[in-house]
């Protein structure tokens, strides 16, 4: 091949490929809809879900779905290499700080043996198990969508992601679990979201370097 047409032929493949964006907006809908399957067929709604709703129960899907989207909105902007926190970071830290306020509230005022009392029953083991199960699909749709990127902290990327969609299942696992005490969901439902954010850290250290 001449010099002229190996060079036309290395120009003609220049074309872009999916962004961030395209990706996650293909692959998302499809893991949503399989996570609500599985909710529907393993888990479903609570009996008193009417009831729940109008009480402050109804904070258990809201807060971990402002906790998705602000870290989606983060891992989105971190999956470019010039790109700093800005104000999802600073958002995300304030929500940190109320929820680990409202916990230091909650302990305060049960103590020690409410807080042992509140996770002494099977529904932690539930929580624990079923959060990071319908969490699946989405944290491999936000691993495959972000992997288009190029993230400068890939680990740090994927727990981004590993968080938005852990706290995405938490607020669908939130329509089916009845234990509506701060200091069992607050407790319960971080460390089920943080054990998919770690995994969401050590796949991205692999899967979204560069």
């Amino acid at each position: 091949m001449k010099t002229d047409d190996l060079i036309a032929a290395l120009a003609a493949d220049t074309h872009p490929g999916p962004t961030v964006g395209q990706r996650l907006s293909r692959a998302l809908p499809g893991a949503m809809i399989l996570a609500a399957v599985a909710f529907a067929l393993f888990w479903g709604v609570r009996p008193d879900i009417a009831a729940a709703m109008t009480s402050p129960a109804a904070l258990k899907p809201l807060v971990p779905l402002a906790l998705s989207g602000l870290a989606g909105a983060l891992a989105l902007t971190l999956s470019r290499p010039e790109a700093r926190g800005g104000g999802p970071a600073i958002a995300l830290w304030v929500l940190a700080a109320l929820l680990a306020a409202a916990f230091g509230a909650a302990l305060a005022g049960g103590g020690l043996s409410g807080l042992v009392g509140a996770l002494a029953n099977p529904s932690l083991v539930t929580c624990l198990t079923s959060i990071p199960a319908l969490a699946l699909p989405l944290l491999a749709a936000a691993l495959w969508g972000l992997s288009a990127g190029a993230p400068r902290r890939p680990a740090l990327a994927g727990a981004l992601g590993g968080l938005a969609a852990g706290s995405l299942a938490a607020a669908l696992y939130a329509l089916f679990c009845d234990q509506d005490a701060a200091l069992f969901v607050l407790p319960a439902y971080a460390t089920a979201i943080l054990i998919v954010a770690l995994a969401g850290s050590l796949l991205g250290a692999r899967t979204l370097a560069w």
